[in-house]
Order: structure tokens, then sequence, then C-alpha cells
């Protein structure tokens, strides 16, 4: 859809397609001495979008002691995804992630790479068990079944890193296909608290970006949910189970 629209709006034809790469993120004020931030703002990677190589060479730029990063995406490409997770997470800076609006699936990845995870009012954060998709026999099924089974594993992982708890726990909120609005994030140990403050008005924002950072979803397609108001609510825990940082 995302290919579509600018193939369209730039009239391009079958040829452009290898060569045309779609921006999902964009970082403001990258030589700033003091902040930067870094707007995901649509969908991660994938077949049609910039890679995480050059996120990271993007990244590793930034020098400013904080950075931002702003999350409204309904997720992506998984490799992208953990790649970008750990490109933030080894970053010399102090990292703040906010949620803007979602952050569902490797996008709640994603965000785990803060310093600390701001919910904003309203916000919803969603996990869920690896997708895939395979062509062929029995046999095929079976290994593409045993591949998603191990890199569920590593992303429940990454939840139990920052939450605490045990990795089987997180791994059956995926496999239910977990929702949680703000408060419920907090409570699971996968953010801090919710942000009521509106993000600065920067004049280096254009229009478009502004846009997709206020935009919504149709999820309904590809998840089980459409929305956390859809989806039952989480089983939580005992928040002195997160881990200290």
């Amino acid at each position: 859809a995302r290919f579509g629209g600018r193939a369209t709006a730039q009239r391009l034809t079958p040829a452009d397609l290898r060569e045309t790469k779609l921006a999902w993120y964009s970082i403001v004020n990258q030589e700033d001495d003091e902040q930067s931030t870094v707007y995901v703002y649509d969908e991660v990677g994938g077949t049609f979008g910039v890679n995480a190589e050059q996120f990271a060479k993007d990244l590793a730029e930034i020098t400013a002691p904080m950075v931002h990063v702003r999350i409204n995406s309904p997720g992506g490409g998984l490799f992208d995804g953990v790649a970008i997770y750990n490109s933030l997470l080894s970053h010399p800076s102090k990292v703040i992630v906010h949620v803007d609006g979602i952050a569902a699936s490797i996008a709640s990845v994603i965000a785990m790479a803060g310093d600390e995870v701001l919910m904003g009012p309203g916000s919803q954060m969603m996990i869920h068990d690896a997708l895939g998709i395979e062509l062929g026999n029995a046999a095929d099924h079976a290994r593409m079944s045993t591949f998603l089974d191990r890199q569920s594993d590593n992303i429940a992982e990454i939840y139990q890193r920052r939450a605490g708890g045990e990795a089987g726990e997180w791994r059956q909120r995926m496999l239910d296909e977990t929702w949680l609005f703000a408060s419920e994030a907090i409570e699971l140990g996968l953010a801090d608290r919710v942000d009521d403050t509106p993000p600065a008005d920067d004049d280096d924002l254009d229009a478009e970006l502004r846009r997709l950072m206020s935009r919504t979803f149709n999820v309904a397609d590809r998840f089980r949910y459409s929305g956390r108001a859809a989806a039952p609510a989480p089983a939580v825990r005992n928040k002195a189970s997160r881990p200290p940082k």
C-alpha cells in the first residue's frame, strides 16, 4: 500500500520498483549538541523500506547526550527491528522512547531499547508471536514452524530483559496477542510512566512528518484484534518482579 501510494504520486513504473526505498523514520537535530530526535512513524523496514543498516549508520552519527525516539508504528520486519533495537541499546547516549500512538509488533521491541519508555495519553502497545509466510510441502512448513518458535523465544527474552518475570510468561502473552493501554504497559513493566507533555513544537518538522506522527493504522487484516478496545485485558503481575535498571 505504501509503495502503491508513492508510485501513484510520483508516477513510478515497475522498473523503478527495485530502486525504490520508502523511509519509515526521520532524524531531527542530528547534529545538535544537546539532544536529537528519531521519529519512527511507519512500518519498519520490509521489502520496500530503508533497511536497518542505514538506520544504524544514521544513528551512529548522533553525538548528543540524549536521544528521543518517538514511535507511532504498527510494526514491520523482524530482523530489521531486532537490529534497530540493538543499535539503540548500544548507543552511548541516553535513549528516551516515547510511544506517541501505537508501538505494535516489532515496534514494541524497538521501544524496549529505551533507558526510559514513556507512554503518551491514549497510546497503545502490542506484543505477539512471530509471523511468517511459507510456500512448500509439509517439511518446509515444519522448518518454518521451528524457525518462528525460535524467533519468538528470542523476542520473549527481550521483553523479559526489560520487565522481568519468566520468558515463558512473555511467550504466552505473545501467543495471546496482548494489547495494552498505557497504564497496562506500565503495570506489566514494559513502560515506565505516562508522559502527558506534548512534543516540542520543532520548526524542523515538516507537515508530512507531523501528519505521519498522528496517523492511525488499520491492523485488522494482519492481527487477531484491531486494537486494545477489541482485545481482552492482559494478565498482569506484581511489578516488584521487574528487574532493576
